[in-house]
């Protein structure tokens, strides 16, 4: 459960809520960070405060460990031919947005922020999920179907811990949730709107973005209820998505595992050592393999079907 001080974001007044994200900003809590939000917009604040609502946040105030603020650069580009900027105070340089796209840099600036500023957390580019207590890392490139086969999971009795970042603590090697809204491109966003829960929360479609369409959708309840509890690895898997293919699991080596994990981070070289001792420690116990699936049915299947067949490994 949330922090006392916290109420959910969707209970805070429209009134109260308006005046905190035109001033000193929300402070919205994601997993181990809270952000100070400002957006002047008012569409990209209805936008954001619909997709956030089931989030805890701090109308009083809190430390924040990020700032993120959306503007328009002068009045033109306010009210005439808005653009959306975006500040992290982080020494950024986004190109601005055309407003309509604006929860597009939003979200832009909020994924900027964990992937320069974390320090304190291994991070990696993977889809991570949680069952019984085994944490599921899908290191891959964009266009491999991590995010869906992520958010998919996440209604068939999975936890999502991100579809984008996996944070693994530097001292105990536990997995971090961080179940921000998960990001649908494309094709992907008909597959999830079909997939998901009734009730599930999608923003707009977003299009002409440098990555087509893109649409965001809130992850189950339970995902963002849970987001404090962390979990151990239990298995590294490579989704590759491919349409028409014969679903399969292929072995793969520990080293081979490693090395993919090692290429999915972005600042194990920042941490040094301890990150070496940690990616060493998953690959060492969690189980490897990589998939080949035609759909999203079919991938959650063989994750489904290869849990089962490890189940116990790396059990001391």
């Amino acid at each position: 459960m949330a922090n006392k001080k916290t109420v959910n974001l969707s209970e805070i007044p429209d009134r109260q809520l308006g005046k905190l994200m035109t001033t000193q900003g929300l402070a919205l809590e994601v997993g181990p960070f809270v952000t100070q939000v400002r957006i002047l917009f008012p569409n990209i604040r209805e936008e954001f405060c619909h997709l956030y609502g089931g989030y805890p946040a701090w109308p009083e105030g809190a430390i924040a460990n990020n700032h993120l603020s959306v503007y328009g650069r002068n009045f033109y580009r306010r009210y005439i031919k808005p653009q959306a900027c975006v500040d992290t105070m982080m020494k950024d340089a986004f190109i601005p947005l055309p407003a309509e796209l604006g929860m597009v840099a939003t979200e832009m600036g909020l994924n900027w922020q964990i992937a320069v500023g974390c320090k304190n957390l291994l991070l990696f580019h993977a889809g991570v999920v949680e069952k019984n207590g085994r944490v599921v890392i899908m290191p891959a490139a964009s266009g491999s179907g991590k995010s869906t086969l992520a958010a998919g999971l996440s209604f068939a009795g999975w936890r999502l811990f991100s579809d984008e970042f996996g944070l693994a603590d530097i001292d105990t090697g536990e997995f971090v949730p961080y179940p921000r809204p998960v990001s649908l491109k494309n094709e992907s966003i008909p597959v999830m709107k079909d997939w998901a829960a009734p009730g599930t929360t999608f923003s707009p479609e977003y299009h002409g973005t440098p990555k087509g369409t893109i649409c965001y959708m809130r992850p189950p309840a339970e995902s963002i209820n849970r987001m404090y509890e962390r979990a151990g690895a239990g298995a590294v898997i490579l989704p590759s998505f491919r349409p028409g293919a014969t679903p399969e699991i292929k072995p793969i080596t520990r080293s081979m595992a490693f090395f993919k994990l090692v290429m999915s981070s972005a600042n194990y070289g920042d941490i040094g050592e301890r990150s070496f001792r940690v990616m060493t420690e998953i690959a060492d116990k969690a189980a490897c393999c990589e998939i080949i699936y035609p759909n999203l049915e079919e991938g959650i299947k063989l994750v489904e079907r290869f849990m089962s067949e490890t189940a116990g490994a790396g059990d001391d």
